[in-house]
């Protein structure tokens, strides 16, 4: 006597482990590319004002990220060319007018220009990735 009994055990598990790995394919493949979507890193932004009294610079952060003090460096360049002169920082503070370890909303942060000798310049505040004010023909008298 022939048996005629039909057994789809191994076929139905072989299907749905061809399946699983079919969906893991496609799921690992879309999150590639929504990574890809995603935005890249962004520059720092600020707002800057600056006043100049006889032997001090003062930038005033007016809006915009903070910015870490170590990150922060004043030079001024000759316009007629020249070496670069990094000023020293004689203060940073806060909006209530406490010293600071960062460049915030409200906050001053004052460079000494008495060793600068007497000529025009070019001023720039930069941070580690990019300049955050600039200005030109600054004249030291």
């Amino acid at each position: 006597m022939k048996s005629t009994k039909k057994d789809d055990g191994i076929t139905s598990v072989a299907g749905e482990m061809l399946i699983l790995a079919l969906i893991l394919i496609l799921i690992s493949l879309f999150a590639m590319s929504a990574f890809n979507l995603l935005p890249g890193e962004r520059d720092t932004i600020v707002d800057v004002s600056m006043y100049k009294s006889v032997d001090t610079i003062y930038f005033w952060h007016k809006g915009g990220d903070w910015v870490d003090e170590k990150e922060l460096t004043a030079a001024l360049t000759p316009a007629a060319g020249g070496d670069k002169i990094v000023l020293n920082k004689t203060m940073l503070k806060d909006c209530r007018n406490n010293v600071s370890a960062v460049f915030d909303l409200g906050g001053c942060y004052a460079v000494d220009i008495s060793s600068a000798p007497s000529n025009s310049y070019s001023l720039r505040l930069t941070t580690a990735d990019s300049i955050i004010y600039a200005k030109d023909g600054l004249v030291i008298p």
